[in-house]
């Protein structure tokens, strides 16, 4: 199931990117002369749609298709129990802060900033395009002789009309309450209820200035006829004002100020939508219409689903009237109705209004009280006041109910966090209500995450108190035991009340009983039990529906009279879309919900009265008798941990975490809406719209410049985001350093599904959601980008061919030429992920050592498509007689050498990389890849400026890097000591400062000049830079040559120095994987080490009082006995930790030895050999290259680079280069390719230079003396003591017992389908590092679907 809904959501995604393309493209020039002809021709000929069928294709289907695809998913979703899906469609935890709060917007979160921030650039985007377009062919529009600006006047005022277009094609998304599109987003209707009152408000902006627009043209041109017009072969004007004046009725009586005050009016009011949707699109017409038709089409489904569901008067089972005015009803529920806590439901007393709905919240629990559905209602408005009045003054024994819904989130995700603080202020405590029930649901089952609660509520008197009644059902009785283990807490706020007042009469609390009623149904959901996956039948039905019929319309009575040359009348068309669109909602809706009508009323059964014991005594009013006191109130039960009541106060909330927070979210926010803007340039470049549009206006503007010349434009698009969002990314993440661990294990995380394996194989390895999704995307990018080049090549091949010469050959050419163009995209991206101390990559969720692939997956594309560019430039020069061509160095253009010499050097680094000879011949493979310098410069001098920009941004940061990696490894590494195991593994114990901070995983790359002058190795850090404050240890295996030497020169030598260098440590920012309830860790030989960190950094978490300390299963895998000695490792040699802290710890090893059958004699003990340096005075610890606030620097050192990079170039441009062009001449073409290159390297040399000395003198200070600390040195190992029974304690750490239980399996291997299986926990995270087949093995397991509470995470070093 889970493959499956990894799926589902992935077609989601990209139908749903797809989908906002068109959005982007349709404005354009492309649109218009490319795409619009060839789509004419191929579908809006068709005689089944006419010229709708192009928009219906386009905007209408993906729509459509998205919602039948979120049915099936949520569907699917649902079927998992609560406990599982708290770890489910949590968006990560950045995305939901406040980044905005005003009185106008209320509160806007960093994804909502950044969405609105999208749609808004969208609507400016959309109009200038437009107003491009028709300002260039003004003489189409304007009748003889009038005057351009008049025409001007009216283009933008008609363009101003589509762009409200827009917003209206977004418009009912917002209030399809049972929308399948919105949970696919991470939201409910009711959460976004916000987003169509803000679509709105600017629609209506836009269609009133739109309106006022012609009002003033056809005044000032004489023409106030057309005000009156309704013209029979195109948009209607009269039908336009009509749906105007609807507009304002609605729009008007929406804004806040009139909709508090005069709710009926605005409730009345906002009906007249379905007529200002019916003249809204008489107006517009139905291409137009297909635009805006989806979410229209959709919201009718739901409406109409709403209005079947509320025609059954639902089973009213009692009302319980608080004397403060407050009325819970409860209702009876169908057994399989389902819904999450802060839900709502839609509430309909006919004795009180005929007509009017109102949302309220459910307070119950739909798992807790499986039969039961409950609302809170507080009388502030005049309906809810007649409802208190009507249930107060009467002993009604039947009361009229209707409902629909309920309505709600589609995931408890909130359940899932440590702790939850709930501020409520009055009857806003109802949501937290249901949350605190739902908590004491989970507590009854096993296993569960129970978050401890804290409820702040502010009261404005001492009567509201009594809503805290309503903490426990009346229908249920739940045991001490279970209350006993929720911890929550209560700090109630009376804000009028200055001192306590006198106890109310116990009697004011009244429940009221109904009798039932023969036509009572219970409360259901609208489809029964899978009404998800009905839903999407209707959808898809109502939908086919729909164009079966305006196929058969359109082929038998529109066609035959277009075809005949004649004009079907055009609100003629539009009356047929819309009826045809009801049809089809209509009959799709009918058959379902009456199909599915019988089941339910098979579940329902007989409606029973239960009597329960009427509560009497509030627990509020027992908060009286002292500032602090025990909730005793609620009979037999003590929910309540802690409650403190406060007399006129108000509680104080402020944090001093907000501004940080707030400066990280807006930081966060600006690095996405550069890096989205600039993924948006290479979207563009290769379109008509930029080539004929953007590029004269911007040489005009930018290209012209005496400063950077030609070579402007890519720098300021292309070149100046990436710096930028490098520069942000390290601000970020300086003050994300700043937070500790236990807030870190919630901040950076990505959700689970998007980490989930959905393709395994031996050529692409173990590829994630997120992965297919990006590599999907570029790859579209690939080819959108071939075929927009191709089409604009092909458009203008005699510009480029001699002539004479055939058309294939010049077509030839031109394809081998863009070929080059889009490796050239590749080259883009290629040196992001080798960019070690990338400040890009953690802000999207990756490192280094994870990314490398994409490295790998870049190099071979781009050198095919290079090698298809060079093998077609030969042929097209062996056929075209032009083999000169290919030792050709031209001066004012590209040189053919250059690129020769270039391919050359990329053909021996792609070669040697290949797997087959990388692992049989590293240092083959390692010195030929430094070929990259030769290659970069001969691909630049090939390509030149321009195309040099489109690269120079990942090239320019990796050399940043690579020059402050080899400024820190000229420090030789203070070695403290080593330790040699029996099965030739080596540990290396360094010194390093004290505030050098790395998290579990992270790696170090070591240079031992005594073994290899050249060579550097990764090796993954076992040591906790938090336990082990002034050690740094990695281990290293002997598999290879390298490895080999260091451990025979360790073990055959009794050295007392030996010389290290070491670059990093690398790793992930934050230690995300700590947060899971359960972590099982696989590993295979020596892919062990990066769980010997995590075990390690564990340890010291459970020294940090109120840490999380996640339960640990080590699966390890090892050839014969010796390896165990391993297990010597997961505590450090040099830190002393009490058996207190050890006892902690939950850690099960289960040991597999696969070569050996029997068990073997114990090795001698002398065979684990540590061995201590003594101190160099040219030895140095190990720190951060720039110091602890090392992100800042780096920022300040990119910043300051391009900079200088970018003055040193101005002034070569303006004094050497200009001045020749200018006169007419041609500057050398390598001659500035060799300045740039030039250029960069000095701006990195003086920027990276000068921050690091200036760091350098710091970091020297910290340092101090090193001291050389005599440890006692190990003897025995763990693994040793394994051998004297299948399952035994860990007992040979000294003193220490760190291992509940343990089990060396001889002769075997871990079925591993099984293990996983039977982890129990809602949130465990699987982790697998060894060889290939294994992490294939566990990936599988994972992302099969079988067991929805493994979270797979890989951890594999492809260097």
């Amino acid at each position: 199931m889970g493959s499956l809904t990894s799926i589902l959501r992935m077609m989601f995604l990209i139908v749903f990117i797809g989908w906002l393309f068109i959005w982007i493209i349709i404005p354009t020039s492309t649109y218009k002369y490319s795409w619009t002809p060839n789509l004419t021709k191929k579908i809006g000929s068709s005689t089944f749609f006419g010229s709708q069928g192009t928009n219906l294709l386009l905007l209408s289907f993906p729509v459509m298709l998205m919602a039948a695809l979120g049915c099936v998913y949520l569907h699917f979703e649902k079927k998992k129990k609560i406990g599982r899906d708290l770890t489910g469609m949590q968006r990560p935890d950045f995305l939901r802060r406040p980044v905005h709060i005003s009185s106008t917007l209320g509160i806007v979160t960093m994804t909502e900033l950044v969405f609105v921030a999208m749609f808004f650039a969208l609507l400016i985007w959309s109009l200038a395009n437009y107003l491009h377009i028709s300002f260039g062919h003004l003489t189409m529009y304007s009748p003889p002789g009038e005057k351009t600006w008049k025409t001007k006047f009216r283009s933008v005022s008609l363009r101003l009309g589509y762009i409200g277009n827009i917003c209206w094609a977004f418009l009912f998304f917002p209030v399809t309450r049972g929308s399948s599109i919105l949970p696919m987003i991470g939201l409910t209707s009711e959460s976004s209820i916000k987003y169509h009152i803000w679509l709105g408000h600017v629609s209506n902006l836009l269609f009133t200035l739109h309106t006022i627009g012609f009002i003033v043209y056809w005044g000032i041109t004489n023409q106030m006829s057309q005000m009156v017009d309704w013209d029979k072969t195109y948009v209607s004007n009269v039908a336009g004002w009509i749906a105007m004046l609807f507009g304002w009725a609605i729009w008007v009586t929406s804004f806040p100020s009139i909709r508090r005050k005069a709710f009926e009016l605005f409730f009345y009011t906002h009906h007249l939508y379905l007529l200002y949707i019916v003249f809204y699109m008489l107006h517009v017409g139905g291409p137009y219409l297909f635009m805006i038709l989806p979410g229209i089409f959709l919201f009718f489904i739901d409406r109409y689903l709403r209005f079947l569901q509320s025609q059954k008067r639902a089973r009213l089972v009692s009302a319980r009237l608080l004397p403060c005015g407050v009325v819970e009803l409860n209702l009876s529920k169908c057994l399989d109705l389902h819904y999450n806590p802060t839900s709502i439901m839609f509430i309909h007393v006919p004795s009180i209004s005929r007509l009017q709905w109102h949302p309220f919240t459910i307070i119950s629990s739909g798992n807790l009280e499986l039969d039961r559905i409950s609302v809170l209602i507080k009388s502030l408005g005049t309906w809810s006041q007649k409802l208190y009045q009507e249930l107060s003054s009467s002993s009604k024994t039947h009361l009229e109910v209707h409902v629909e819904g309920p309505y709600g989130p589609v995931s408890p995700d909130l359940l899932r966090r440590d702790s939850l603080v709930m501020v409520s202020g009055g009857s806003g405590i109802a949501p937290f209500i249901s949350i605190i029930r739902e908590v004491i649901h989970l507590s009854t089952q096993p296993g569960s995450h129970i978050p401890k609660m804290l409820l702040i509520c502010v009261f404005k008197n001492s009567m509201d108190l009594t809503m805290l009644d309503l903490l426990l059902p009346a229908s249920s009785v739940i045991s001490p035991e279970i209350l006993s283990k929720l911890e929550l807490k209560i700090e109630a706020y009376v804000t009028k009340d200055i001192e306590e007042q006198p106890k109310p009469n116990r009697d004011l609390i009244r429940s009221i009983w109904f009798k039932p009623n023969p036509n009572d149904s219970l409360v259901t959901a609208a489809l029964g039990s899978n009404s998800w996956l009905w839903l999407g039948a209707i959808i898809t039905t109502s939908f086919v529906m729909f164009l079966l019929l305006l196929g058969i319309v359109t082929r038998r009575l529109i066609y035959p009279i277009e075809h005949n040359k004649q004009v079907y009348n055009f609100s003629g068309k539009v009356l047929w879309d819309m009826f045809l669109a009801c049809v089809g909602v209509f009959i799709g809706t009918s058959a379902i919900f009456l199909w599915q009508k019988k089941e339910i009323s098979r579940t329902e059964g007989q409606v029973q009265n239960v009597e329960l014991q009427t509560p009497t005594a509030s627990p509020g009013l027992q908060f009286h008798g002292g500032e602090t006191t025990e909730l005793e109130s609620l009979p037999g039960n003590s929910l309540v941990q802690d409650i403190a009541v406060h007399h006129g106060a108000r509680p104080n909330l402020k944090s001093k975490y907000l501004y940080n927070y707030i400066l990280t979210s807006i930081l966060r926010m600006m690095f996405f809406i550069v890096f989205i803007g600039w993924l948006f340039i290479w979207i563009i470049i290769p379109t008509g719209t930029y080539k004929y549009s953007w590029t004269p206006n911007l040489k005009v503007k930018i290209g012209s410049s005496t400063f950077f010349g030609s070579q402007g434009t890519n720098l300021l698009l292309l070149s100046f985001p990436v710096m930028l969002m490098a520069a942000l990314g390290c601000v970020y993440l300086h003050f994300e350093k700043k937070k500790n661990i236990s807030r870190d294990l919630t901040r950076m995380q990505r959700p689970d599904y998007l980490r989930r394996p959905v393709h395994i194989s031996s050529t692409l390895g173990i590829v994630t959601m997120t992965e297919l999704l990006f590599v999907t995307m570029f790859f579209a990018l690939l080819i959108w980008s071939l075929a927009n080049y191709l089409h604009i090549g092909f458009g203008h091949l005699t510009m480029h061919s001699p002539r004479g010469e055939k058309i294939w050959k010049t077509k030839f050419r031109s394809v081998s030429l863009r070929l080059g163009y889009i490796g050239n995209i590749c080259w883009a991206f290629l040196f992001f992920p080798v960019t070690r101390g990338s400040s890009i990559l953690p802000m999207i969720g990756l490192t280094s050592e994870s990314s490398i692939k994409y490295h790998i997956w870049l190099g071979h594309v781009s050198n095919l498509l290079f090698t298809l560019h060079t093998i077609g430039f030969i042929v097209y020069w062996g056929i075209t007689n032009q083999m000169s061509q290919m030792v050709d160095w031209d001066k004012t253009y590209v040189s053919n050498v250059a690129g020769w010499i270039a391919m050359l050097f990329g053909w021996a680094i792609w070669v040697t990389s290949f797997p087959s000879i990388r692992r049989k011949a590293f240092e083959l493979f390692f010195y030929t890849h430094h070929l990259y310098l030769l290659y970069i410069v001969f691909y630049m001098l090939h390509v030149g400026g321009p195309y040099l920009f489109m690269i120079l941004p990942g090239i320019f940061l990796f050399f940043i890097d690579r020059y402050l990696r080899f400024l820190q490894s000229q420090k030789r590494a203070r070695l403290v000591s080593a330790r040699l195991l029996p099965c030739g593994v080596v540990e290396l114990n360094l010194s390093k400062c004290l505030d050098l901070h790395y998290n579990p995983t992270s790696i170090m790359f070591i240079h031992v000049p005594s073994i290899s002058r050249l060579q550097w190795h990764p090796f993954t850090i076992i040591s906790s830079g938090n336990l082990e404050l002034d050690r740094i240890s990695v281990v290293i295996k002997s598999l290879g040559t390298w490895s080999q030497k260091l451990y025979q020169e360790l073990s055959s030598s009794s050295k007392t120095n030996l010389e290290v260098h070491v670059e990093g440590p690398y790793g992930p920012v934050s230690p995300d994987l700590l947060r899971r309830d359960s972590l099982v860790m696989v590993s295979g030989g020596s892919g062990i080490a990066p769980f010997i960190s995590i075990i390690r950094e564990v340890i010291h978490l459970s020294t940090q009082p109120g840490s999380h300390i996640p339960k640990m299963l080590l699966i390890c895998v090892f050839k014969d006995s010796m390896d165990l000695t391993m297990l010597d490792l997961l505590l450090p040699a040099s830190s002393v930790i009490s058996p207190e802290i050890l006892s902690k710890l939950e850690l099960k090893i289960e040991a597999y030895v696969t070569k050996d059958i029997e068990e073997h004699p114990k090795p001698n003990r002398d065979l684990i050999r540590s061995i201590w340096f003594k101190p160099n005075p040219n030895d140095s610890l190990v720190t951060a290259s720039l110091g602890s606030n090392s992100w800042l620097w780096l920022g300040a050192i990119i910043t300051t680079s391009f900079v200088m990079f970018l003055l040193l170039l101005g002034i070569v441009t303006r004094r050497l280069i200009y001045p020749i062009e200018h006169n007419q001449q041609v500057y050398n073409f390598s001659g500035k390719v060799l300045w740039d290159m030039f250029l960069a390297c000095v701006g990195v040399f003086i920027g990276t230079s000068a921050i690091f000395l200036w760091q350098k003198d710091e970091i020297s200070r910290t340092e101090g003396q090193v001291q050389n600390v005599e440890l006692q040195t190990p003897t025995a190992s763990p693994g040793l003591q394994f051998h004297g029974g299948e399952t035994t304690e860990l007992e040979s750490l000294p003193g220490n017992s760190v291992v509940k239980d343990i089990a060396v399996h001889h002769g075997a291997r871990p079925n591993l389908k099984k293990i996983l299986f039977d982890c129990k926990g809602s949130d465990v995270g699987v982790m697998v590092c060894g060889p290939k087949e294994m992490r294939h093995e566990v990936a599988r397991i994972c992302s099969s679907g079988l067991a929805e509470n493994l979270h797979f995470e890989a951890i594999s070093f492809n260097w």
